[in-house]
């Protein structure tokens, strides 16, 4: 790697900084963060209900519970469970639960048009036509199917691990020594390439511009890069109790929104990272048929 190529991503890092910085990414994050807070139980409890219809429907949520103890921590994973048992003791009769489910499929479609919104502002890109009834249906459509992407890297991680399991136990016997390296490597590396792979998805199909698949996996490496580092600080720095002194029985609460926070803003940074790629890539992002780009420019008015 040449010293001018270490350069060039350099100062990229840093025109993505200046580029975030310019699109007010606090109210960003929190209006990602707020609806997020909202849609999270959503989205788990329609990927239990599909996934269950191929598997156990128990084993597939004790796994995403599981998993997003992991991340967020036991309590803030308890408090997910209880919203979902809210929801399920609301779907006593079948119209009831239509209604439910439709309800449910609007916040977490809803969620990820916020997103779209957001990184049509950072990529600066615009709608040319209103949407009609139909576009907005699809348009949401298309969110499902970005949902349904998590699903399929949800299944992917429960494979990795099933090998991780009959790996280590063969590492076991040959080098028990390095097991406990290898169980951490592993689970890391596993963690990046779900994470990576979800961000190229968003990336690639949300917006309304596709960067070149190239230029969209280089933004989302970044992404899972900084979002794993940031899961294990945080795990850290506000697990340990303080949280609870400070906001007593909310503070699972509160753990969870710092973390969904932390995590929109990493996000769009890789998402502002994936803009200036592409252009010091020289490879522009290529706007839908109903979108174009747009430029600020300072205007002086006289009188």
């Amino acid at each position: 790697m040449s010293k001018a190529y270490l350069k060039g991503i350099v100062q990229t890092l840093k025109a993505a900084f200046q580029l975030l910085q310019i699109n007010d990414p606090l109210r960003l994050a929190g209006a990602t963060a707020f609806f997020a807070s909202f849609a999270l139980p959503c989205i788990l409890l329609i990927l239990i209900q599909v996934m269950g219809l191929l598997f156990d429907r128990r084993s597939i949520g004790k796994q995403l519970f599981l998993r997003l103890g992991d991340i967020v921590g036991k309590e803030s994973a308890h408090q997910v469970i209880i919203t979902l048992r809210g929801f399920r003791g609301l779907a006593q009769t079948w119209p009831v639960a239509i209604m439910l489910f439709l309800f449910l499929l609007f916040v977490s479609t809803t969620l990820l048009k916020v997103i779209k919104s957001s990184l049509n502002q950072l990529w600066m890109i615009r709608i040319t036509a209103k949407e009609n009834f139909l576009q907005s249906i699809m348009g949401r459509l298309r969110s499902l199917i970005v949902i349904g992407a998590a699903g399929i890297l949800f299944l992917a991680g429960l494979m990795a691990e099933s090998a991780h399991a009959f790996l280590g136990t063969y590492m076991q016997d040959l080098y028990p020594g390095v097991t406990f390296v290898f169980n951490g490597v592993f689970t890391q590396l596993v963690s990046l390439i779900i994470v990576t792979a979800w961000f190229t998805v968003l990336f690639r199909y949300l917006p309304d511009a596709r960067p070149d698949w190239k230029v969209a996996f280089a933004g989302a490496l970044l992404t899972g890069v900084l979002f794993n580092i940031g899961k294990l600080l945080l795990r850290r720095l506000l697990s340990g109790g303080n949280l609870g002194l400070l906001y007593g029985a909310s503070a699972s609460a509160v753990l969870l929104m710092l973390f969904i926070f932390y995590s929109a803003i990493i996000f769009y940074y890789g998402a502002a990272f994936t803009k200036t790629w592409s252009e010091y890539k020289n490879r522009p992002m290529q706007p839908l048929r109903k979108a174009t780009f747009y430029e600020l420019a300072d205007v002086e008015i006289t009188t």
